[in-house]
């Protein structure tokens, strides 16, 4: 069993809230310069010696995607630009909501290379961050009326040469068009501005931050970490 070392815990502040964030075991890799990204992992053994460090973030009834915010920040001061989900939970009043990653620095070809196997050509709409479930916000796809619920989201799929509009509220709301395209990372959005600014993976996944009005894009580091973690709105 590998030894735990505390190191340190750090009060953050993230739309709002704070988040403890505690790195419980640290790696050999030191001295890294700071990164602005940072990628998913699905297998890790081939990663150990790129291992940075080990994070905990924890709060009480605290949105996850908050959590995963903090974490990141402070372990791509420290170099980090990957990480795999150790565990997760939610929280509520009186318990803490909770996010543990394993944070690794790997080379360019092998962020090619686990970019190259990211999902492509998907859309996300997330609802509110929020950890209750107990409201919804209405939209449509293609004019059909569809809704998503707080702390889940709605995925669609792009077809080949497809284009889909998303539109939020009436007469005064707001339209988005998203086409299929080749190789085309997925596309992240929300109607809260939820992670609007932010990097992605790079000069092929490189993410703007905008304010589109009702409808925000979402961070892609932000974006793929949710779909691994939110179930799909019923």
């Amino acid at each position: 069993m590998k030894k735990i070392i505390l190191v340190y815990t750090l009060l953050l502040s993230f739309s709002g809230y704070g988040q403890y964030v505690e790195v419980i075991e640290k790696g050999k890799k030191e001295n890294l310069s700071p990164k602005d990204f940072m990628i998913p992992l699905k297998e890790t053994e081939e990663y150990q010696s790129a291992f940075v460090g080990r994070y905990r973030a924890y709060y009480p009834d605290t949105y996850i995607g908050h959590l995963f915010t903090a974490i990141a920040e402070e372990a791509e001061r420290k170099g980090a630009n990957a990480y795999h989900i150790v565990s997760y939970k939610e929280g509520g009043q009186q318990n803490d909501s909770e996010l543990v990653l394993d944070t690794y620095s790997i080379e360019e070809t092998e962020i090619d290379k686990v970019s190259g196997s990211l999902e492509k050509n998907v859309i996300y709409i997330f609802g509110d961050p929020s950890t209750k479930e107990n409201s919804a916000s209405n939209f449509k796809i293609n004019g059909e009326k569809r809704e998503v619920k707080n702390n889940a989201l709605v995925k669609v799929v792009l077809k080949e040469n497809e284009e889909v509009k998303i539109t939020k509220g009436g007469i005064t709301g707001m339209s988005i068009w998203v086409k299929w395209k080749p190789e085309q990372f997925n596309k992240f959005y929300s109607f809260s501005g939820l992670g609007v600014d932010g990097a992605g993976f790079g000069s092929n996944g490189a993410s703007i931050g905008f304010n589109t009005g009702r409808i925000f894009p979402v961070d892609r580091d932000l974006g793929y970490f949710l779909i691994q973690v939110l179930k799909e709105s019923k």
